[in-house]
């Protein structure tokens, strides 16, 4: 639609892996100069880790065109799979017959095909793509085939790419002898802000754009950094919804304004808002400053503590150990109050408060982006009952680390919009763009039914309409959360204790019927997941991950902290 429009001789931010529009950032081009060294140096086992979107399958694409000829690569994309359909794959990858032969045939069979390959001078390379599915049995089983060797090198290299659980499956101390056999690491990062400015000209400039000034204009491009967080599946996804609105408005460039209308309206399904009416406050300051100092505490219905009082009664939300348990005792939150420095646990009273942004940004602009982080993440953390000290500063980039130190809580970190922030229920941190440009982080910690919002930032706590605070929100949010029952990422094909806790609880729920159950992750499950997902604003996939299951705790009744009353069944 709008290629002609813009110039362009085909849509540059398509999402297919097309190598003509291949860029590599500075840690793509690190993390495949570490996998060739290992490649070529014959380490055992090699790993990469990234979050989504980062690139990992582009960088698996490239690893394959610049390996020799002398290589032989078995490329398993899903490794969701029983020990015997993955050892099947493999062996297929390979090119060796597989039908009807069982496991100790296939072992045999790919032992002599390594030791024929050894001979000849060739180099065998496993590659899994998207390891973090495999299950500690089937780690255990790649770590077996790593065993495969002569008296003085291995037979065959083992590459493991995937998401940051990967790295927390291998903490685990059943796996600790394959933890020890990586001795090649990287850790894919996003691109920086002139990176992604860099892959944005370049995709333009292979899709046709060649003359006249850049399409997107440098505020544009910084909003696009700021709102993707360098991603490059959502800087494509970003960058083609602004492109599609320049058109529909006819404007010759894009500006960050476009860019920030994207943020907010990508992977909406329905237009339904939060409520937008004002909240009535009286004219007195003092009445304001109350209303603030009272609202922070309402949704507990506690009174206030004194800071060592929180401090005692703060206590850790302990995860279940099984998946069979009933839903767990809620844990014991601390009354609510307003972080400070964060080096000291929170309890200040507030000593601002204001109705729109006025009051608000020049507390966010004097603390700076990593100081209002800071703040921003240790009001969350108190929420959920840990009052442990955190960096006076925090980057932004280092939540999740931060959040690993001090607590077992997870962080749900991506682009929402204000349906998702609605249905997920907990307090959660935005990013903000300020009028100055400024990019600066609020806790927003409370939503009342009046349409008002209340946040914290440094010392104070602020009531303002919720529609003012959306106004200067790119869309990136930042959720903590407990993974009550250890739940792992299941899809199509998964099976298992994860699968059938899954299938009880949607059940329980009513999206599936008492004898559809099955045990396993099949069609019937995968559409009561998509219509559970439709019904709480969650991305209907189909796939069970963090947004799914935040949605599933809230809709079970576990205890968390809320960011507004329970809303209760969305059907």
């Amino acid at each position: 639609m709008y290629t002609e429009f813009y110039g362009l001789d085909e849509k540059p931010f398509a999402l297919l892996p097309d190598p003509r529009f291949l860029y590599l950032g500075s840690s793509h081009r690190e993390a495949l100069a570490h996998l060739l060294y290992g490649i070529e140096e014959g380490e055992g086992f090699i790993l990469v880790v990234g979050q989504v979107g980062t690139g990992k399958t582009t960088l698996c694409r490239t690893l394959l065109d610049r390996v020799g000829h002398d290589v032989d690569i078995a490329f398993i994309f899903n490794p969701s799979r029983s020990e015997l359909e993955l050892l099947t794959a493999i062996t297929r990858e390979f090119g060796l017959p597989t039908t009807g032969k069982d496991r100790s045939e296939l072992m045999d069979d790919l032992n002599e095909f390594l030791l024929k390959g050894k001979a000849a001078g060739r180099r065998m390379i496993l590659v899994i793509d998207e390891a973090q599915n495999l299950s500690a049995e089937l780690l255990e089983q790649v770590r077996l085939l790593s065993n495969l060797e002569t008296e003085r090198e291995k037979l065959l290299q083992i590459v493991l790419i995937g998401q940051p659980e990967l790295e927390e499956n291998l903490a685990k101390t059943e796996l600790r002898q394959l933890r020890q056999r990586i001795t090649v690491r990287w850790d894919l990062r996003p691109f920086d802000r002139a990176e992604t400015d860099e892959y944005v000209n370049h995709r333009l400039r292979v899709a046709g754009r060649r003359t006249g000034r850049p399409l997107f204009s440098p505020t544009a491009l910084r909003a696009l950094y700021r709102a993707s967080g360098g991603t490059p599946r959502v800087i494509n996804a970003l960058a083609d919804r602004a492109l599609l609105a320049g058109y529909a408005e006819a404007r010759e460039r894009i500006d960050a304004k476009l860019v920030r209308a994207s943020a907010q309206e990508l992977s909406v399904r329905s237009h339904r808002r939060l409520p937008s009416r004002r909240l009535l406050l009286s004219a007195g300051a003092s009445a304001a400053v109350s209303l603030a100092t009272v609202g922070a505490f309402w949704w507990l219905g506690r009174a206030p503590a004194t800071a060592p009082e929180a401090q005692q009664t703060a206590q850790a939300p302990e995860p279940q150990t099984s998946v069979d348990a009933e839903p767990p005792a809620p844990p014991s939150l601390p009354p609510t109050t307003v972080a400070t420095k964060v080096a000291s646990p929170p309890g200040l009273s507030a000593t601002a408060e204001g109705t729109d942004l006025v009051a608000l940004a020049p507390v966010l602009e004097e603390r700076g982006v990593e100081g209002s982080v800071a703040d921003a993440l240790a009001q969350l953390l108190y929420l959920w009952g840990y009052v442990r000290p955190i960096p006076i500063e925090v980057d932004p980039n280092a939540i999740a680390a931060t959040v690993r130190e001090v607590s077992p809580l997870s962080v749900h970190e991506g682009l929402a919009n204000l349906d998702q922030i609605s249905r997920l229920n907990l307090p959660v941190i935005l990013e903000l763009d300020l009028p100055s440009d400024a990019v600066r982080y609020v806790a927003l910690q409370r939503l009342d039914t009046e349409g008002s919002a209340i946040v914290a930032a440094a010392d104070r706590i602020f009531v303002l309409p919720a529609e003012t605070l959306y106004k200067y929100w790119v869309g990136r949010t930042y959720f903590l959360w407990v993974n009550y029952e250890r739940m792992k990422f299941v899809q199509l094909g998964s099976e298992g204790t994860a699968v059938r806790w899954l299938q009880e609880k949607l059940t329980q729920l009513g999206y599936m019927r008492p004898g559809d159950p099955s045990g396993q992750f099949d069609a019937v499950t995968e559409a009561a997941v998509r219509k559970f997902q439709a019904s709480y604003s969650v991305r209907a996939s189909g796939e069970v991950g963090p947004e799914t299951l935040i949605a599933l705790y809230n809709a079970l009744g576990y205890q968390s902290p809320k960011l507004q009353e329970p809303l209760g069944d969305p059907r």
